[in-house]
């Protein structure tokens, strides 16, 4: 019995040797808790490459007390690769670098081909550093210690040129170096190139600027040879229904015979603008007919006077006469630049930021906090999710069974007291889960940098004609947009809280990925500071709007382009422009069509300009040009009802509110509150056209540097003869809209004034201004009973006939020739 016992014991007091045999077996299984990551022990051999390159380069430095260790290191690197022993602490430099920097890249680790490019260059290196000393170091060996590429830079040489001689060594060093840069930086030939034209034409301007010679700016269009046209078929046109096709080609065939100068033409040729070349009339067909040079003086010089003074109705045939010839040469450069290939930016061209992280203490610490006040107002609840994006940090809150949304909902004051935050959002409950959400402000809001949405694979993942970046979600995650689906944006917020920057991020997301075949804009920037960087790129339809009384006749143009390409797609049976761009890739007999944004930065100005007109081509564009591929983008700063109006919004379902003062205005842009709670700086609710509540992102960041590098690439993108040739024919849209008379431009009148609507107007203003002896724009919209538009157009074409002066800040205009006025009125 006492046996039996004790073998029990002697069997127990052997199970926890076995047992702790067995522990100890598994001891390493548990080894990866304690196992450094990858990307720390990444870093830890990037900080042993890089001690090393300090090392070296201390060493071959100073030669000073470096011990023994030191002396024989530098001895033998000395003699191993000469004077390329400056080049070691350079190389491991760069080694370690990518290592450290590594997720910076597309690949999240340092692959064999960065070691092998490093290593070519550095072979290249010594192989080209040992070349011009070749002879000498062979014939004597002496001189070689420390000199040239060292040993390893003369073996390799000469097995080289016992191989294939010293001009064959001497390219295959410069070929092996230029693919060790490839592979060591992930850059093609392509790219590389890019980059030195890139900043070698950055160095000419700035070279140019400090010796004081001009620069030349890319300019838009210039004239190209016959050779680069090809005509468009396009439907009957229909714009003058008053007027035949016989009577049009006699009054254009007379017009023509006539030597007739309407205003002065100066030798330099005119400044290109939205009346003139930009945007020609889509309801007529292009014409190829060579336009007259104006008639020369005697001495050579053009002449400055006109040779006879035609009547109104006269004026409006020449007039259509002259823009039609202006049309084309606004369609042919156009024409010819579609007729090449365009490179795109790379990610380079962008900054990289630093993003911060809130600690998970701090996390666990605020759940803690939130879990205790609900408490103690008897709402039972518990924390199950944190998710941190870059300004706030959203807390999953699952409620007990029983438990009211709005009980939480009321408690948002005492929450945010508790939690000394300056501002909590409550989303309850969040779409698509069991849980309400409660967003709490981050102690430092992350920078967005465009960079990082641009190149994730989420973005490259995502489909779409017009991919907009918009930010980062309250879970991190990034937020793609597609304007093409949207189909239009209305983006509203208080002023500093990041309109402006959306607006811009945008712009240049789509630069970054169109060219100008694909993509067209028409900006208009009444402040004349937010959009004006962007001029005189390839994108651009016409210089940037920033008079307000041309916005009116731009919005025109693009209704007008609309209907014409409805025509096309009746004419060829297409649905939208998706469909007819996949029949123009194989049928050369149909013109490329390019998608068009028109981008409106300030919407409360034209609102107040003139409401109904602006009101009216607006709504019309955003019912309507979805299909033709013109989408539209609104800004505003003062998001009231009678800037937003009703039909506005109907019209624009996707729309972007920054932080705004009141719930107020929060309601007239999104129809809920929400957006009075936001904490400016990019934070923003983003409506899409298929949500059925706004979502909170955090908006992309594009400094003013990122936007000058893209659009001074795009201007280097122009080809050199158009830079050359119409170097001085182009110059910022400010410059050309502050003196329009002094560029002899073609006024708006010309181009969206009908000849009866001229007829009938224009002598009235005629008799108008001699009567009263002063011309402006609210003058003749109270007497003629008109809209301010058609008003500021007929006190344009009184400046360009010579009647009154230019204007004068918010006096009313000169009367220059009364005289001159009563006699064309009596005629």
């Amino acid at each position: 019995m006492s046996t039996r016992k004790s073998a029990p014991k002697r069997q127990s007091g052997k199970k926890p040797a076995a047992t702790a045999r067995k522990r100890g077996a598994a001891k390493p299984t548990i080894t990866p808790q304690i196992q450094l990551s990858q990307n720390l022990q990444r870093e830890i051999f990037a900080v042993i490459l890089v001690f090393l390159g300090l090392l070296t380069l201390l060493f071959s430095t100073f030669s000073g007390d470096q011990g023994v260790i030191g002396t024989q290191w530098n001895t033998a690197v000395a003699r191993a690769f000469g004077t390329g022993k400056v080049l070691v602490p350079v190389a491991l430099g760069i080694l370690g670098g990518l290592m450290i920097f590594q997720e910076r890249f597309s690949d999240n680790r340092l692959s064999g081909a960065n070691i092998l490019g490093t290593l070519m260059v550095l072979l290249s290196l010594l192989m080209l550093l040992e070349y011009p000393g070749y002879e000498i170091h062979r014939e004597h060996p002496e001189f070689h210690v420390g000199a040239g590429g060292g040993v390893v830079g003369q073996t390799l040489l000469t097995i080289l040129i016992s191989g294939i001689g010293k001009g064959g060594a001497l390219l295959f060093a410069v070929t092996i170096g230029l693919i060790g840069i490839m592979l060591t930086f992930n850059l093609t030939l392509r790219q590389i190139m890019a980059a030195l034209l890139y900043y070698t034409g950055g160095l000419r301007i700035l070279g140019r600027r400090l010796v004081g010679a001009p620069v030349q700016r890319a300019p838009m269009f210039d004239d190209y040879p016959e050779e680069h046209y090809r005509p468009l078929e396009l439907p009957a046109p229909q714009a003058m229904p008053k007027v035949s096709n016989k009577r049009r080609q006699a009054i254009i065939e007379d017009t023509t015979s006539q030597e007739v100068m309407l205003t002065p033409i100066a030798e330099r040729p005119a400044q290109a603008s939205l009346f003139n070349r930009d945007l020609p009339d889509p309801s007529r067909p292009p014409r190829r007919k060579e336009v007259a040079p104006p008639p020369v003086a005697p001495n050579g010089s053009t002449s400055m006077a006109p040779t006879k003074r035609l009547k109104p109705a006269d004026d409006a045939k020449a007039n259509q006469q002259k823009a039609s010839a202006e049309e084309a040469a606004f369609i042919e450069p156009d024409e010819a630049l579609t007729h090449r290939a365009w490179p795109l930016p790379t990610l380079p061209t962008l900054d990289d930021f630093v993003e911060g992280q809130i600690g998970d203490e701090e996390k666990r610490e605020k759940a803690r906090i939130i879990e205790e006040t609900l408490a103690s107002f008897r709402v039972e609840a518990r924390v199950v999710e944190a998710n941190t994006g870059p300004a706030v940090t959203q807390f999953a809150l699952q409620p007990a069974i029983g438990v009211k949304i709005n009980k939480i909902t009321s408690l948002q004051n005492d929450l945010a007291l508790a939690l000394a935050a300056p501002s909590l959002r409550i989303e309850a409950p969040v779409p698509g889960r069991s849980v309400v959400g409660i967003e709490i402000p981050n102690s430092a809001i992350a920078t967005v940098a465009m960079r990082d949405v641009i190149g994730s694979e989420d973005f490259d993942a995502k489909r779409g004609k017009l991919k907009i970046p918009l930010g980062k979600d309250v879970s991190g995650n990034v937020v793609i947009a597609d304007l093409a689906k949207m189909p239009h944006l209305l983006v509203a917020g208080s002023t500093g809280s990041g309109k402006s920057i959306c607006i811009n991020s945008i712009i240049i997301s789509l630069l970054m990925k169109h060219t100008p075949n694909e993509l067209k804009f028409i900006m208009v920037d009444p402040k004349m500071v937010e959009l004006i960087v962007y001029n005189n790129i390839p994108h651009l339809l016409t210089p940037v709007v920033t008079e307000l009384e041309r916005v009116v006749s731009s919005l025109k143009w693009a209704v007008r382009e609309m209907e014409r390409r409805y025509k096309v797609f009746a004419k060829g049976g297409f649905r939208n422009l998706e469909s007819y761009m996949q029949a123009a890739r194989k049928r050369p007999d149909l013109e490329p069509m390019p998608y068009i944004v028109v981008i409106i930065d300030e919407l409360a100005d034209l609102m107040m300009l003139a409401p109904d007109e602006v009101e009216t081509l607006i709504c019309r564009l955003a019912q309507m040009a979805r299909a033709t591929g013109i989408h539209l983008i609104l800004a505003t700063q003062r998001p009231s009802v009678d800037v937003v109006t009703g039909l506005i919004k109907a019209n624009f379902p996707t729309r972007i509110a920054f932080a705004v003062t009141s719930q107020i205005d929060s309601r007239v842009i999104l129809d809920t509150p929400g957006a009075e709670q936001l904490l400016g700086r990019g934070d923003m609710l983003y409506l899409a056209v298929d949500a059925a509540k706004a979502i909170r992102v955090q908006g992309t960041f594009v400094s003013d540097g990122e936007v000058e590098r893209v659009v001074q690439f795009w201007r280097l993108q122009i080809p050199p003869e158009l830079a050359q040739a119409n170097g001085s024919n182009t110059g910022t849209a400010t410059n050309a809209q502050a003196a329009p008379a002094a560029n002899s431009q073609t006024s708006m009148g010309d181009v969206f004034l009908q000849a009866d609507e001229q007829d009938e107007l224009l002598p009235k203003a005629i008799e108008l201004v001699r009567q009263h002896q002063r011309a402006s724009a609210s003058m003749l919209q109270r007497r003629l009973r008109i809209g301010y538009s058609k008003a500021a157009q007929l006190i344009e074409l009184l400046e360009q006939r010579g009647i009154v002066g230019p204007a004068e800040g918010s006096r009313s205009r000169e009367v220059l020739n009364p005289n001159q006025g009563a006699q064309a009125s009596d005629e």
